[in-house]
C-alpha cells in the first residue's frame, strides 16, 4: 500500500509564491481538500498540479473561484465520459 505523503500549506505556499489565502480559499470552496493536523494544515502532494493550474487559471485568466469550481466540475464530467467512451469501444471492437 503507497504511503500518502502531505506537505505543510504555509511552506508549500512560501515555495510556490503563491499566498496562502489563495488555498485558503480554495479550501473553502471545496476545490481541494486538506489535513488539519495540530492546528496546521496539509495538503496531499497529488493535488499540488492541481493548484498549480488553478493558481494559473486565477492569475493569468482572472478566473474567480466559482468559475474554478466550475471548470474542476466540466474537467471531471469530459474525463467520466471519455472513460465511457473508451469502455463503449472496446465492447464494440467485440462485434466487429
Amino acid at each position: 500500500m503507497a504511503r500518502e505523503k502531505y506537505i505543510l500549506v504555509s511552506h508549500y505556499c512560501k515555495k510556490a509564491q503563491i499566498e496562502d489565502s489563495f488555498v485558503q480559499n480554495l479550501f473553502e470552496y471545496g476545490l481541494v481538500a486538506y489535513e488539519e493536523k495540530e492546528n496546521d494544515l496539509f495538503i496531499d502532494e497529488e493535488d499540488i498540479t492541481e493548484i498549480e493550474r488553478m493558481f494559473r487559471l486565477h492569475n493569468d485568466l482572472g478566473i474567480n473561484f466559482e468559475g474554478l469550481d466550475a471548470i474542476k466540475q466540466m474537467l471531471k464530467r469530459m474525463q467520466k465520459l471519455e472513460s465511457e467512451m473508451n469502455s463503449l469501444q472496446k465492447r464494440l471492437r467485440l462485434y466487429e
